[in-house]
């Protein structure tokens, strides 16, 4: 009976300890689960969070391909713009020769200009004195017949040295010499009082 007593003591004794195992156990495979879901769990944030990466990865592919062909375009451009730059440096350099051509040329002819114009205002100097000249030398000669035909008139009144006859070819009448001087003197006065009046008006202008 003792040994009997002394067995189930020991088998209950043995059972405690196989419940204290399973419980340990069973607390050590709750923990497990535990961690095993938590690890599940952060499995599965870490494939959203893959998930999501490669989709910003495809997307950061695609706008590094959107860039990619975005600048070979500005390249492009680019090179376009240096030859139309180019261009425009060689245009700019034509216009600045023939810039530099135009005001050599425009030197020459304000050159040319000032000379001409020294020679008109020499020319008009001088036609203007020679028309004063004249204008002097054609009164001169009028106021010389006036004192002639003033002269011959007198001489006329005084004396019958003019009753001889002519023909006076420029008027077609019939004059004695000394009338037909004066008349003579008398024409050429108005032709010349003409040309000193039309000098005269030139001289104005």
């Amino acid at each position: 009976m003792e040994a009997l007593t002394a067995t189930v003591k020991q088998l209950t004794e043995i059972l405690a300890q196989v419940g204290a195992s399973l419980a340990a156990a069973t607390q050590k495979l709750e923990q497990t689960t535990k961690s095993l879901l938590s690890s599940e769990e952060s499995l599965t944030s870490t494939k959203e969070l893959l998930a999501s990466s490669k989709e910003e990865l495809a997307t950061t592919k695609e706008s590094l391909a959107s860039a990619n062909q975005s600048f070979a375009s500005t390249k492009k451009e680019l090179a376009s713009t240096k030859e139309d730059l180019t261009l425009g440096n060689q245009s700019l350099i034509s216009i600045k020769e023939l810039l530099v051509s135009t005001e050599e040329k425009l030197a020459r002819d304000n050159q040319s200009l000032a000379s001409t114009k020294e020679k008109l205002e020499q020319t008009t100097s001088a036609l203007t004195q020679s028309h004063m000249n004249t204008v002097n030398m054609l009164k001169a000669q009028v106021l010389s017949r006036n004192e002639d035909i003033g002269m011959a008139r007198k001489a006329k009144e005084e004396s019958q040295w003019d009753q001889e006859e002519i023909v006076c070819s420029s008027v077609a009448t019939t004059m004695s010499p000394l009338s037909w001087r004066v008349a003579l003197w008398e024409e050429q006065n108005k032709e010349a009082i003409a040309i000193i009046k039309r000098f005269e008006s030139q001289l104005k202008s």
